[in-house]
């Protein structure tokens, strides 16, 4: 290869590098400044509520699949407890309940969880059917309770529960959460 062809093609490499340097740098100081500016803009987002079944209340009622869906939670985390479960269904009460019936819920839920774990049980409640009276924000909901020692079932029977609701800060949370006893339970049946 000649001597003056090399210098020409090293020529136009150090031209090309000298001008993606230059590129680089133009780029650098663009984010530099986009960064500076976005620094310097102050702006707020609103959040605006999508739909009423994000449990908004509207109308003086709830929406329905939102009070569903809370129920249910709460009726499982109360009634579907074992030993080891405790704490997390002790947080998901925390959560849904109403802060002013908060220490109400937990305290009773605080029962039922020493009661499972002195007796070593472990209880389920497998809901059927959610009944609805939305003027009074209450929802019953039927299925069948479950007690367990170990893997043995001791006792099985329907359970009616039935939660009520309480507008705060416009949403509705868990107020009460209680059993109707018109159903005969068995011995160990007790929380």
């Amino acid at each position: 290869m000649d001597f003056a062809v090399m210098e020409t093609s090293m020529g136009r490499l150090r031209r090309a590098r000298n001008a993606l340097g230059l590129v680089s740098l133009a780029l650098i100081g663009s984010n530099l400044l986009l960064s500076w500016q976005v620094l310097q803009t102050h702006s707020q987002t609103i959040l605006i509520p999508s739909r009423v079944s994000d449990g908004m209340v509207a109308q003086g009622g709830g929406d329905v699949r939102y009070l569903e869906a809370l129920s249910l939670d709460a009726t499982q985390a109360m009634y579907t407890v074992s030993p080891a479960t405790t704490t997390y269904s002790r947080q998901v009460i925390e959560r849904v309940a109403n802060p002013i019936e908060r220490d109400a819920l937990l305290k009773r839920f605080d029962e039922v969880a020493a009661d499972i774990k002195t007796r070593e049980i472990s209880t389920v409640f497998l809901p059927e059917k959610i009944d609805h009276d939305l003027a009074k924000l209450t929802l019953t909901v039927s299925g069948q309770f479950a007690t367990y020692l170990g893997t043995t079932r001791v006792s099985e029977g329907p359970r009616t529960i039935r939660v009520t609701f309480s507008e705060f800060g416009g949403s509705v949370r868990v107020a009460r959460i209680e059993r109707l006893v018109d159903q005969v339970q068995g011995p160990e049946a007790k929380p």
